[in-house]
């Protein structure tokens, strides 16, 4: 849902003025990526190519052509007009440092530019920097069609929060530099007057998220009125259930580092709690919401609380303008599932740039990326696209914070993300969570059932992409 709507929306008019606007993966997201289909976007040319590269020439925007007496280097992107708006600011700054060097920038739609990538890879006619979301970067880097980042991996692990990095990173060597770091926890959307009205301040603890949403959870019959707390998208639902393992001291992949193992004290319990949220103390219902997630339940006031990750803030100014920060909602701190432990998670790699192998102008794009990759450069570009910095010298940027305050409590726990790992293809992986989560809802599947299933079915998965 977050990467759809990251696509799909454009953000704040008010962030666009400063420098930009914002995605909604997680994926629109802030975040964002697939709408459709294959979220690792193997580069294997799918369908016609002949059709794909006609489609993907009509609903192409040529921001610019080669010049003569350049050196042109050719860069695709999606096309988020956010994200569009801070790429153009960025080209525009690097050619007035660099007049040697002309950035030839075309931005497609975003089901296009998959296809467009995919093709061009498979017909050897990619160009120079492609903006990647990092879920498919490792799959394009081990088919070896990507140019090894010139700067030392540790350099990188000193600048770059290792979340952000991870997808970056096959076998110990870097394969490119990412913009963001594309969260979905660490905070959760409150409605003021909701709390208000009700006299009651913001949970500080899970047991209070539950005594919480259970005062403001209302029903009408056996159907959910007003959701006390609302995380039934497929986002949420994953990142919930893996965050509350790692803050156990857990770990949900196997020995192997390529397989997952949910078949652990830590993953029942984390399971059993995220499940009974709903099955036990009755504070969403799935069923209720079929074609709508958090973000748009708790938008169209239908919940006290919702799970989604900081993308919301800004997707929420186009897409539900009436509903205004901090007077009508609110962006808080989500507790760790363990009191005093630190409220650690799984994030994964945002969008960021890479180099093609074979290209001609390999100098001439890193310096590009290194350029965008600098401080006040990654700033700007993180304050027009509403997304979260993956510098760590950006966490607690004034700048950054000046235009982005209510970012704030996903920022404090930046430290705490980890990678989310090899998940070979993200949509599948996520599916499967959130099928069996349904199933426990619906009263279909015991909950102490689900990890050795999910184990069983992800595991399957992965063998299709890296053998058993």
């Amino acid at each position: 849902m977050k990467r759809q709507m990251l696509i799909l929306v454009l953000i704040s008019s008010v962030l666009l003025a400063a420098c930009g606007g914002a995605p909604t993966p997680s994926t629109t997201q802030p975040t964002a990526a697939p709408a459709t289909g294959d979220a690792t976007a193997a580069p294997v040319a799918n369908g016609d190519a002949t059709a794909v590269a006609l489609q993907a020439t009509e609903q192409a925007g040529i921001v610019s052509k080669p010049e003569e007496g350049k050196e042109n280097v050719t860069w695709w992107t999606h096309n988020n007009p956010a994200f569009v708006a801070a790429n153009k600011e960025m080209i525009k700054r690097f050619e007035a440092a660099n007049p040697e060097i002309h950035i030839v920038y075309q931005y497609f739609p975003y089901d296009v530019f998959i296809n467009k990538l995919q093709t061009a890879y498979a017909s050897s006619t990619e160009p120079d920097i492609q903006q990647m979301f990092g879920t498919w970067v490792t799959d394009y880097a081990k088919k070896g069609l990507l140019a090894e980042v010139p700067i030392e991996k540790a350099a990188l692990e000193k600048d770059f929060f290792p979340a952000a990095l991870g997808a970056y990173v096959w076998e110990g060597k870097a394969y490119g530099m990412p913009h963001e770091y594309n969260l979905d926890n660490g905070a959760m959307l409150v409605n003021v007057k909701m709390f208000k009205d009700a006299g009651l301040t913001y949970p500080k603890t899970w047991d209070e998220i539950i005594e919480t949403g259970k005062k403001l959870t209302i029903w009408d019959g056996d159907t959910i009125k007003q959701s006390g707390f609302a995380f039934t998208n497929g986002d949420s639902i994953t990142f919930l259930f893996l965050s509350f393992i790692l803050q156990q001291g857990g770990n949900y992949w196997d020995k192997d580092g390529v397989h997952v193992n949910f078949n652990t004290p830590e993953a029942e319990k984390a399971w059993v709690f995220e499940t009974g949220l709903e099955t036990q103390y009755k504070l969403t219902q799935q069923k209720a919401y079929p074609s709508l997630g958090s973000f748009d339940v708790f938008f169209q006031g239908k919940a006290a609380m919702a799970h989604q990750g900081p993308w919301v803030i800004g997707a929420a100014k186009e897409t539900y303008p009436d509903y205004k920060y901090p007077t009508d909602f609110d962006y808080v701190a989500v507790p760790s599932f363990v009191a005093g432990q630190p409220a650690r998670f799984a994030a994964e790699s945002g969008w960021g740039e890479v180099v093609s192998k074979r290209s001609e102008h390999k100098d001439a794009a890193f310096k590009f990326m290194q350029f965008m990759a600098k401080p006040d450069n990654a700033r700007d570009w993180n304050i027009t696209t509403f997304t979260v910095p993956s510098l760590q010298s950006l966490k607690d940027d004034a700048q950054f914070l000046q235009a982005a305050g209510a970012m704030k409590p996903s920022l404090d726990v930046l430290q705490y993300g980890q990678w989310v790992g090899p998940v070979q293809n993200r949509d599948r992986f996520w599916t499967i969570i959130t099928d069996h989560y349904t199933a426990v809802a619906l009263g279909k599947e015991n909950a102490t059932d689900s990890p050795a299933k999910i184990t069983s079915e992800i595991n399957a998965m992965i063998d299709e992409y890296v053998g058993p």
